[in-house]
């Protein structure tokens, strides 16, 4: 979910290119059927908790990855997307409201995490 944003080797153009495409998209189905603000702050709060279970994933349960935490840690922003999905759904309409949580979900994961476009792992060299 998301990981080409943390990928070091995606060039910055491309992420930048993705974001914008996302926020296109995004904008354009609020403007086709708005959510409301309270719906769209818990959709930007999903995208944190996903920063920060995946902070704890690669610092705290990187050694085990079959293990219990990491598979906790992995279903925790899975579960609370899909819960406000279906928490928003109007009178049996979920794709137009549910595209646009998730859409509110990637802005909040690029825009909380802009170290991510400047991380640039480059091989050292040797002298």
């Amino acid at each position: 979910m998301l990981e080409f944003w943390f990928d070091p080797q995606t060039p910055v153009f491309k992420k930048f290119l993705i974001l914008i495409v996302i926020a296109i998209a995004t904008v354009l189905l609020y403007r086709m059927q708005p959510l409301a603000y309270t719906a769209i702050l818990m959709f930007v709060a999903t995208g944190v908790i996903f920063l920060i279970c995946r902070y704890c994933k690669i610092h705290f349960a990187a050694k085990n990855p079959t293990g219990i935490v990491y598979r906790i840690l992995t279903w925790i922003p899975i579960a609370l997307l899909l819960a406000l999905i279906f928490k928003n759904m109007n009178q049996g309409e979920i794709l137009i409201p549910g595209a646009q949580g998730i859409g509110f979900m990637a802005l909040a994961v690029c825009l909380f995490s802009p170290l991510s476009l400047l991380h640039q792992n480059k091989p050292t060299q040797a002298p």
